[in-house]
């Protein structure tokens, strides 16, 4: 059976080493090379030469198959990119609303002199589909890349899907395919729709990602994505080899039986596989139950490496480009650590809770034998993917240990106690309401701890902070040292409180860097979007957090207070509630607590229903700006000027100025006639850095402005975009005036302190 370890090994570092390392056009030569090699081991004798030929056989073996496998089903895909052309495809999934404009649906396009191509199909008008409908429809053919409405792209190219197709008119339906193919897909949507009758409107997203893997509605609620992140928890709405265990854990309760289990549950696993569209995460935990399950029928020994090895190998055969999938790496990864190092770390808690007698009674050893073994379980799934997570996602839930002791126990009977609801529902509606009941509120406690947790300072840290790499660089170098050097259980507890006292000082150094206690405005990288952070001393404010472009503004602000030891805010101010101004802020109060939120008349935006709804939730004072308001911020000062009473909703938006050492002056979206406006009804000074207006359309940023405040830097916060911005116009009348332009989509993140600002004054 470890012979089989083996081969998943070397055929797994062969696909990796192919798909990430090495170019396309050598993988034949160097799997040819290597399968040479593999005869050197024909010099060796027993044990040594069977390994020798496993090892360097499977790698050629990876090396041609990952060559072969993009000739024959990714090159015809990547051939039609750039391409317009009528297509005839089938519907393999329930379309969903884009966050944008228009409607996306995958589809597998037919391909009468070729293999199938998968695509994800993006259209206008809304139309009625579902899965197994034959549709005809005109497109243009685009290479996926980025990420799609929160979901990653190497998610689609797991499942083989390679391409986005961008119709151009109307989709017409011509026809339909067989029923059991598309069954599974059908009975999850079912399930779906029965989940949002069944639950309450503040639990059917999260439940309906949690039994059937659908997040769009999900997706939608910004802040409780950013709790669940934040919290180290979005593994539950991530369907995954975690609800491959608790699925099958239940139905081992129900069944007794190994063959009758093996009869049900076999069905059972290849039924949920479908219904998530065979994700890769699940897939891989289903073979492995397979192998897990069939071994005592066999007489075989159940061996859970050679299982996972083999569940990795099958995946990798079907689709060597599934390797590229986060939520596989995450899953193996997770999956494996559990395996090696768990029980290692339960029996040495166990062991030193037995040794300092902390076991007073029957209740008390119960309570620390649950405890230890969840962190010593949740520990064991951290080792492997905490470097995944940083290179995947660029940030580390200090929490997250905390948050699975928490929720874990709770989710492992949501799960499938929530599956059960549905299925009851079907048969008698009333009473699967009623089940549905205790399940509600498991759901609602596990929102709770996630939104509790998320908001803890400093519960997540980032890799752009070095200090943090630092840490954990020394984590993994000194638990790797220890087992080596044979340590026992006692001698581990120095090292961990160094750890955690490590980690308090970079806390406590991180306020304490140079510049971090300076008079600062800084305008935030987020892309077609405006965030600024303004600083002084202990005091932090920001003025709108949004962006256009796909970029989360939230995390990226949330980010740059945390690196610079800012763990809250003491004012968020929106200047209006366009999406690239403000849908970040949801993000942005989930995770740091916001003293007060200072706003225009909200009007009938909806967007900003939902961040007032949060901030009153999460405590923070609102303050709706319809007169002048001036604001201490340490040694500055923050004069908010209320909306004009005229023009479209550019117009009326917040200005901002700062004064007290550092002067800047924010104008949001407004535009020429509103800057006029503004102009004739207060008397604006001199300022060191403006804000330029509209991300730099031509209609902002008027010459009246910048005669009247005759800035020394111009930031212009700007990033991909199909209006032109920043316009010619506005970067003529920058350089006539004489100011130091900055971009952001250029510069990154633009700093500007008070000992710069007076150093240019000079």
């Amino acid at each position: 059976m470890r012979k089989l370890a083996t081969v998943a090994f070397g055929f797994a570092t062969a696909i990796f080493l192919a798909r990430f390392l090495l170019p396309y056009s050598w993988l034949p030569i160097i799997g040819a090379v290597t399968a040479v090699i593999s005869c050197l081991g024909l010099l060796f004798r027993g044990n040594m030469r069977l390994r020798i030929l496993i090892a360097f056989l499977s790698l050629a073996a990876g090396f041609i198959w990952s060559w072969g496998y993009t000739a024959i089903f990714v090159a015809p895909q990547l051939a039609l990119s750039g391409e317009y052309a009528t297509a005839t495809a089938v519907v393999t999934g329930y379309p969903s609303a884009r966050a944008a404009r228009g409607y996306r649906v995958d589809v597998t396009v037919r391909c009468p002199d070729g293999p199938d191509i998968g695509a994800r199909l993006y259209y206008n008008e809304e139309t009625a589909l579902a899965p197994g409908d034959i549709v005809e429809f005109s497109a243009k053919f685009r290479r996926t890349e980025g990420q799609d409405e929160g979901e990653r792209i190497d998610a689609l190219s797991a499942k083989g899907a390679f391409l986005a197709a961008f119709a151009s008119g109307d989709i017409e339906v011509i026809g339909a395919e067989g029923r059991l193919l598309h069954f599974p897909k059908k009975l999850a949507e079912a399930i779906a729709v029965m989940i949002d009758n069944l639950y309450p409107g503040d639990v059917s997203p999260f439940m309906q990602a949690l039994l059937v893997g659908k997040r769009d509605e999900l997706f939608k609620d910004v802040a409780l994505n950013a709790s669940l992140s934040g919290s180290g928890i979005v593994h539950v709405v991530s369907i995954s080899g975690m609800h491959v265990s608790f699925l099958m854990g239940f139905l081992a309760l129900i069944v007794r039986n190994k063959r009758l289990f093996a009869m049900v549950g076999i069905p059972v696993l290849f039924l949920f596989m479908a219904m998530t569209g065979f994700a890769p995460p699940v897939t891989r935990a289903g073979i492995m139950q397979v192998f897990l399950i069939c071994a005592p029928i066999f007489r075989r020994e159940s061996d859970s490496v050679t299982s996972l090895s083999a569940s990795l190998l099958v995946l990798l055969a079907a689709n060597p480009y599934s390797c590229a999938s986060a939520g596989l790496q995450m899953s193996f990864s997770a999956t494996l650590g559990i395996i090696l190092f768990t029980p290692r770390i339960s029996a040495a808690a166990t062991g030193l809770l037995r040794d300092m007698r902390c076991y007073k009674n029957k209740a008390s050893k119960a309570v620390l034998v649950f405890v230890t073994s969840s962190l010593a379980t949740t520990i064991g799934a951290l080792v492997f993917t905490i470097p995944l997570t940083v290179a995947h996602f660029g940030y580390v839930s200090l929490i997250a240990p905390l948050t699975n002791i928490l929720t874990l126990w709770v989710v492992s009977f949501a799960f499938p106690l929530g599956l059960a609801t549905a299925i009851i529902g079907f048969i008698i509606f009333p009473l699967g309401a009623l089940a549905a009941y205790p399940v509600t509120w498991a759901a609602r406690y596990i929102i709770a701890v996630a939104r509790a947790l998320a908001a803890v300072p400093y519960s997540s840290v980032y890799s752009s902070n070095a200090l943090i790499m630092f840490w954990l660089a020394y984590i993994y170098i000194m638990f790797t040292a220890l087992p080596l050097l044979r340590a026992r259980t006692r001698q581990y507890i120095l090292p961990i409180c160094i750890a955690a006292l490590l980690l308090f000082a970079i806390f406590l150094i991180s306020p304490l860097l140079p510049g971090s206690g300076d008079t600062s405005a800084t305008v935030l990288d987020v892309g077609q979007g405006l965030s600024v952070v303004l600083c002084s001393g202990e005091k932090t404010a920001i003025v709108d957090c949004g962006s256009a472009s796909g970029e989360n503004a939230g995390a990226i602000a949330h980010e740059f207070l945390i690196n610079k030891g800012r763990a809250s805010l003491d004012l968020l101010i929106l200047t209006h509630f366009h999406a690239d101004h403000t849908n970040g802020a949801l993000f942005l109060l989930s995770r740091t607590n916001v003293a007060v939120l200072a706003i225009p008349d909200p009007g009938d935006s909806f967007l900003a229903v939902d961040i007032i709804e949060l901030a009153r939730m999460r405590g923070t004072d609102i303050i709706y700006v319809k007169d002048e308001l001036s604001v201490a911020l340490g040694e500055m000062e923050i004069i908010l000027y209320p909306p004009l009473d005229y023009g479209d909703e550019n117009e009326r938006g917040l200005a901002v100025l700062t004064t007290g050492g550092l002067s800047a002056l924010v104008t949001g979206d407004m535009g020429s006639s509103g800057e006029r406006g503004l102009l004739r009804s207060v008397a604006l000074p001199d300022v060191d850095i403006l804000v330029v207006g509209h991300h730099g359309s031509k209609h902002s940023t008027s010459e009246e402005l910048l005669a009247a405040v005759t800035p020394e830097f111009a930031v212009i916060p700007v990033g991909r975009n199909s209006y032109g911005h920043p316009a010619e116009e506005t970067l003529e009348r920058l350089s006539q005036a004489f100011v130091e332009v900055l971009r952001t989509d250029e510069a990154g993140h633009v700093t500007v302190s008070i000992r710069a600002a007076r150093s240019m004054i000079e």
